[in-house]
């Protein structure tokens, strides 16, 4: 879902400006939000390219879902497969790879506006470091909605009050707002926008091949990881934070730090883990990158500025 907040594009003076394509998104606000952006123009001009007179009914029939790392982790694809395929939608292309940190911001700069800085940063480190399943998939349904958004419908809310039972995040319940398992386009403007930000000019060229011949793959068989145990307890990861503290060399007003963040944590449910203090913990070595640390932190942060 976009933001669009008090955004202002930026102009430049009329002798630099581009040459602008004909966009063909069908949303006004959107186009002009997105015209200067590469990635879009590329993919606006690639679709034009394979279809010059018949796009805008080509686009309503495919969309774009991303299924996050940690219904990966959590053995959940089998699941959202199952409830796409029962929907309706055939899958034309898949890639299965990591989100780098650069890719992350641009695809969500836009709901981010008045993010807070450890919502964001937890997201990069979450897509950086394990991987997505990149899906396009396409929606032979004859239907008054796109199939970006019967997607964007059938995905469901993060907010879990705003849920409904036929929706993925109803059934098969995120770890929490941020790690809500899936990801989709929620129009035809954002589908362009964002498999040109998420896929490499050959995998564009596999996507749109597999568009004109009309060609559909069977859902991937993905093995389930095998998950090991964890604590997910704030209590517990401060606990080895202190004991990795006692072993580590730092300076005196450092390690005060630390230790009475810590103590405040603990004694307050109310209190965030902050930036500053990831940072710190980070410029020591006392935390590690893995899946328990990011839904330990996930947890216990302000999402908002």
């Amino acid at each position: 879902m976009i933001c669009y907040g008090k955004l202002h594009t930026l102009q430049y003076p009329k002798s630099r400006r581009c040459k602008m394509i004909d966009f063909i998104g069908n949303d006004i606000e959107k186009n002009t939000l997105y015209k200067n952006e590469i990635p879009y123009r590329m993919v606006c001009n690639m679709i034009k390219m394979y279809w010059p007179h018949q796009y805008k009914e080509k686009l309503r029939k495919y969309g774009l879902m991303i299924i996050k790392p940690e219904a990966i982790i959590m053995g959940k694809t089998s699941e959202i497969f199952y409830i796409l395929h029962s929907a309706g939608y055939e899958l034309i292309y898949f890639v299965r790879k990591k989100i780098d940190a650069l890719r992350t911001s641009e695809m969500w700069k836009f709901s981010w506006v008045n993010t807070s800085l450890e919502h964001i940063l937890i997201n990069q480190k979450l897509f950086s470091t394990y991987d997505s399943l990149i899906l396009i998939l396409c929606s032979q349904c004859s239907n008054s909605k796109s199939a970006c958004q019967m997607l964007t419908d059938l995905k469901g809310s993060a907010f879990k009050s705003e849920r409904e039972p036929h929706q993925i995040r109803w059934k098969i319940r995120p770890i929490n707002y941020m790690l809500n398992y899936v990801h989709t386009s929620d129009d035809s403007n954002d589908f362009m926008r964002e498999i040109g930000i998420l896929l490499d000019w050959e995998e564009l060229l596999q996507v749109f091949k597999a568009i004109a011949s009309n060609h559909t793959i069977a859902y991937p068989s993905i093995d389930k990881p095998v998950v090991p145990k964890h604590d997910y307890t704030l209590t517990n990861w401060l606990n080895n934070i202190c004991d990795r503290l006692k072993i580590s060399e730092l300076s005196t007003p450092d390690k005060d730090y630390i230790m009475k963040k810590i103590q405040i944590l603990k004694k307050y449910t109310g209190e965030k883990i902050t930036l500053n203090f990831l940072r710190v913990l980070c410029q020591y070595e006392l935390i590690q990158w893995n899946f328990e640390t990011i839904v330990i932190i996930s947890n216990n942060i302000n999402y908002l500025e």
